[in-house]
């Protein structure tokens, strides 16, 4: 009986992490063939399909969007990215017409985080060059310790294209 006790509780206590990794899974899945190419690992890190919306006209800042999931043990930060195409890089939060800036992001273990317009995303400013709807871009995801990963940004009017 005990170890029956303790089977259900191992399947259980993984519960979270499969529910993730499958949502993961089925989020990268069921992209085009094309964005199914801007999915990345960093031992144990999962990045999804980076989006950014094109910016409106004049505006010379862009967010960038996508599911980020730690499957590591413990809690993990972004700490900073960084990009080619603009000057600065940064963490933004806009609610509510007030704007933050945080300085990392946290990562908890086994539970999907999604850069999204309404929560923590990457905010690119001075921008050097024009971004439109088709185009692509770099971005390099610093997770501190964990190490560095560039990933391709696409941008389109939503992450479903």
């Amino acid at each position: 009986m005990k170890r029956l006790l303790t089977m259900r509780y191992l399947s259980l206590s993984r519960a979270p992490l499969l529910l993730a990794a499958a949502i993961l899974t089925f989020a990268i899945g069921h992209l085009p063939d094309g964005a199914r190419a801007h999915s990345y690992n960093l031992h144990g890190i999962m990045v999804g399909h980076a989006w950014a919306p094109p910016p409106a006209d004049g505006e010379d800042g862009v967010a960038v969007y996508g599911p980020i999931l730690n499957t590591g043990a413990e809690a993990l930060q972004l700490v900073g990215a960084s990009s080619p195409i603009a000057d600065q890089t940064r963490f933004r939060i806009s609610k509510d017409g007030v704007e933050s800036w945080p300085a990392s992001i946290e990562l908890r273990p086994n539970k999907p985080f999604g850069l999204a317009a309404w929560r923590e995303h990457i905010w690119l400013s001075g921008l050097k060059k024009t971004v439109k709807e088709g185009d692509q871009f770099e971005v390099v995801l610093d997770f501190g310790s964990a190490g560095k990963l560039p990933v391709e940004v696409v941008v389109e009017k939503s992450a479903n294209h």
